[in-house]
């Protein structure tokens, strides 16, 4: 094991949080916070021992990971941690919020069960880009160490190299230009009425589709597999909410809007290797107060929404906004209490509750093509929203892509309806899930 104090070559033994990540400290609560998880399934069973050295090089060489939260005056900061992270088997509900005493003051965690190797962590380190680097960098060097070497490439990071300024830099300040300042105000989203579970329980389900299927019928309606599956989220709920509100006799009560939350990895935009946090999130839907929407209707605004929107300027105008917030003089000199009360309210207005639920999409996983033949599959999952009841994520590798629903509620019906109608588009779907009986 490393020494407790080492440390990479021109680290600094502190960090800035980055703009996206100042919420989250602020919006968490006792027994939740912003956690998410990205998993490689190698073909071989995992060996604790050579996985937990093959992390302690990782961490020296992405030491944006290597941080303690800690609260300042003003701001929470990270700051270098002395120790190193430890791996520990993995569990049947992930994404619980990571007690500071239990895990030597990490904001992540590594796990392991067979032939998988599971990064679950908190969304004050890094998005799911970073994150990614972060699993497919310790995937290749745990193979490295088995006796299959993987050079760098196609995310994986060279853990003899030292971390480079750029991978640690905060991009949100660096590109926003302040030419326009774009509002976020939106009206209040549906969100379906159902049983929620016990505290840290998050139910997942996964439907494993061929991605040639999906493009097909992406295709065939003129848009991409992600427009497709956000649509197909979108059409899910509004059937779910046309439910609820027909199943209320004698009350007519006017519907909501059904809207999709979707991260925009920035890094498609700009030339940012930062493998913090570099993401900006866009809530197409639509309203059915204008009556009902086919599934193709509902796609194609889902569609045209994202066409307008996924652009520099406009999303710029959004990042300005953003960080225009965090360098405004008043709110620097705020106690970091006020800070906290201000965000909290913030996120109540115009966080979960103008979206139904997120969809994030990583596309297709690429490795070095000397690490493809060890690799079955990726999964990603979202943790546990604070007042929403789902949220789903997606990632393709090898022909195949996985769609992953992950709830904090009873009720199977949004999975049900979803999945049911991406078979019923002749879509091939093979149902996995951590429910028993699903």
């Amino acid at each position: 094991m490393a020494p407790k104090n080492e440390k990479a070559a021109g680290q600094p033994e502190w960090y800035r949080l980055d703009n996206s990540a100042l919420i989250y400290p602020a919006v968490m609560r006792r027994n939740w916070a912003a956690m998410f998880r990205v998993s490689v399934t190698l073909r071989e069973t995992i060996d604790p021992d050579v996985l937990q050295c093959a992390l302690e090089a990782t961490v020296r060489r992405i030491p944006t990971f290597r941080l303690s939260l800690h609260r300042g005056l003003f701001w929470y900061y990270l700051d270098l941690n002395k120790h190193m992270p430890r791996v520990e088997p993995d569990v049947l509900n992930p994404c619980k919020k990571i007690d500071k005493e239990e895990n030597d003051g990490y904001c992540f965690r590594v796990r392991y069960y067979r032939e998988r190797i599971a990064l679950e962590l908190f969304h004050s380190i890094s998005d799911g880009t970073g994150a990614m680097v972060f699993l497919k960098t310790l995937a290749a060097r745990y193979l490295t160490l088995q006796g299959h070497p993987i050079p760098a490439g196609d995310g994986v990071l060279d853990c003899g190299a030292e971390p480079r300024p750029e991978e640690m830099e905060d991009s949100h300040t660096k590109y926003a230009h302040f030419q326009h300042i774009e509002s976020r105000k939106e009206t209040a989203a549906y969100h379906p009425a159902m049983t929620r579970e016990p505290v840290h329980t998050l139910n997942i389900v996964t439907g494993r589709m061929p991605v040639e299927q999906v493009h097909e019928r992406a295709k065939a309606l003129g848009v991409s597999i992600n427009e497709y599956l956000a649509g197909a989220l979108c059409f899910t709920f509004c059937r779910l909410q046309k439910r609820e509100l027909e199943g209320k006799a004698g009350k007519r009560k006017k519907p909501k809007p059904v809207k999709i939350s979707v991260p925009i990895n920035m890094r498609s935009f700009y030339p940012s290797e930062t493998v913090r946090n570099f993401s900006l999130f866009v809530n197409p839907g639509v309203d059915p107060s204008y009556g009902d929407y086919s599934f193709e209707e509902t796609v194609l605004q889902i569609h045209h929404f994202m066409r307008l929107r996924l652009n520099e300027k406009y999303l710029n105008a959004v990042l300005s906004a953003n960080v225009g917030n965090q360098k405004n003089t008043a709110a620097r000199l705020a106690p970091l209490f006020l800070k906290n009360w201000a965000m909290d309210i913030g996120y109540r207005l115009y966080g979960e509750s103008r979206y139904t639920v997120a969809l994030s999409n990583l596309g297709v996983m690429k490795t070095p093509a000397a690490m493809a033949p060890f690799v079955q599959r990726f999964d990603f999952i979202m943790g546990p929203p604070r007042t929403n009841t789902h949220g789903a994520t997606a990632v393709s590798w090898d022909g195949t892509l996985n769609l992953t629903v992950a709830s904090v509620v009873e009720e199977t019906e949004a999975e049900r309806l979803l999945f049911t109608e991406l078979v019923r588009r002749g879509i091939h779907v093979t149902v996995e899930s951590n429910r028993n009986p699903y």
